[in-house]
């Protein structure tokens, strides 16, 4: 049995690429609602303004995570690439299927 989509077309992964990249974006933006709901900076966002910018994170350290953490907008960029398609060459599902007779 064959993969039911053919990697060899730039046109497919570019697409498989593209729906990975948007499904990884919505968790990511799930993950940070959550955090941030939560009031517990577990991606580094304040360390990240304490090294870029040390003056201004002494002026909000101390709410950090109750005022202005929670408030943060957050743009999430992702770029997913698919590399070494050629690894498998039957599905998965082939593969289980087998299994099983």
């Amino acid at each position: 049995m064959e993969v039911p989509v053919n990697t060899r077309q730039s046109a497919v992964i570019k697409k498989m690429e593209k729906a990975a990249g948007k499904e990884i974006k919505k968790e990511l933006q799930t993950a940070i609602k959550q955090a941030q709901t939560d009031k517990v900076d577990i991606f580094g966002f304040g360390e990240a303004l304490e090294r870029k910018r040390p003056n201004q994170w002494e002026k909000l350290k101390s709410e950090w995570d109750d005022v202005y953490f929670p408030k943060l907008d957050v743009d999430v960029t992702v770029e997913a690439y698919i590399r070494r398609t050629g690894l498998r060459n039957k599905s998965f599902l082939s593969s289980v299927k087998e299994k099983q007779h």
